[in-house]
């Protein structure tokens, strides 16, 4: 798979979707999880996201990781040191990777490891809301789990269609769903304060009896998500992230984004990819040569990994070029699988 291509397969600039829609999808409309606001008239073009088909890759977004993840619930803003430098009205920081609080203790047989992704969902009130999901998957195509967290219930349907059910001994709602490969039932309960738990099961866990017996396995389980980056401007919100491969960050203020992805092997024709490319040089990011490019809006950066792939970081022209280097050095890409 080609850059351009994993990008269009596994954007995040997709509209929002409800509990209800992914007890319908599969992995393949995942993409359609996580929202992305639209582009801003002052980049003076049509700013490229993730969901791209058919454009060359331009500068909307670079990576940053900006969130913690507490057992009680999603998207605790944390900065651990003192600020790492400053250059050009950009004050960079450190902050702590997005942690998924919990997981299936055991994971079912048949199960691979999970992907995380984040984004927002709309309540009942119309406010959007963190959520983060763990999908679990299984390589018959159809059997999968998606293990969803927030901070309060979110609506999985119309209220005609949800059932007050008892969860371990708290009220939880259950709602069924007929899709074109079967049944898929959605069960949501209270977990603790400020931790509602959202359990879906397709194919073979597509009935109330199988997910209230995933439900029995839910446990504490703090991991951080496989792809981090340690470094970024002050001040700066997760956005989104997907699929273990994505993460973008915005500036609340500008919406100016960042981000990284990865993928499967490095672009050789960069001046050909980046829209705008100004000029290309190699630097050394964690002693691997590099390439970094000026474009007319921002920057763009390759780092080639040992295992043969690479991440690709962008980043507006607000940062410096030496910026968008120090940010790369603490891109963290960790195996996915346990």
């Amino acid at each position: 798979m080609n850059d351009l291509e994993l990008l269009r397969e596994h954007g995040p600039d997709a509209p929002p979707v409800s509990s209800a829609a992914l007890s319908s999808a599969r992995r393949r409309l995942m993409a359609e999880m996580v929202a992305v606001a639209p582009a801003r008239p002052g980049w003076g073009r049509r700013r490229v996201n993730l969901a791209l088909q058919h454009r060359r890759v331009g500068l909307g977004f670079a990576v940053a990781v900006v969130v913690a993840v507490a057992a009680g619930g999603p998207f605790v803003l944390s900065e651990r040191r003192a600020p790492a430098g400053r250059q050009a009205g950009v004050q960079l920081v450190a902050f702590d990777a997005p942690v998924y609080p919990i997981g299936l203790r055991p994971r079912p047989a048949g199960l691979a490891a999970p992907t995380f992704s984040g984004g927002v969902a709309r309540d009942e009130q119309g406010n959007d809301r963190p959520l983060m999901t763990a999908v679990f998957s299984a390589n018959d195509g159809v059997s999968d789990i998606y293990l969803g967290v927030s901070d309060r219930y979110v609506p999985q349907d119309v209220p005609e269609r949800v059932r007050s059910v008892s969860m371990q001994g708290v009220p939880g709602f259950v709602v069924e769903h007929q899709t074109q490969s079967g049944t898929s039932v959605v069960l949501s309960w209270q977990r603790r304060s400020g931790q509602w738990v959202t359990l879906t099961g397709h194919g073979r866990f597509g009935s109330e009896a199988a997910v209230r017996g995933l439900a029995a396995t839910v446990a504490d389980d703090a991991r951080p998500v496989p792809l981090q980056v340690r470094l970024a401007p002050a001040g700066w919100r997760l956005a989104a992230f997907k699929d273990n491969k994505i993460v973008t960050l915005r500036a609340p203020a500008s919406g100016e984004e960042l981000s990284v992805n990865l993928v499967e092997t490095p672009e050789r024709n960069l001046m050909g990819l980046v829209s705008g490319a100004k000029r290309i040089e190699t630097v050394q990011v964690n002693g691997r040569e590099s390439d970094l490019v000026q474009t007319l809006n921002g920057w763009f950066l390759q780092v080639p990994l040992p295992d043969g792939t690479a991440f690709h970081l962008q980043a507006p022209a607000m940062l410096t070029g030496e910026q968008v280097v120090a940010v790369g050095t603490q891109v963290i890409v960790t195996p996915s699988g346990r």
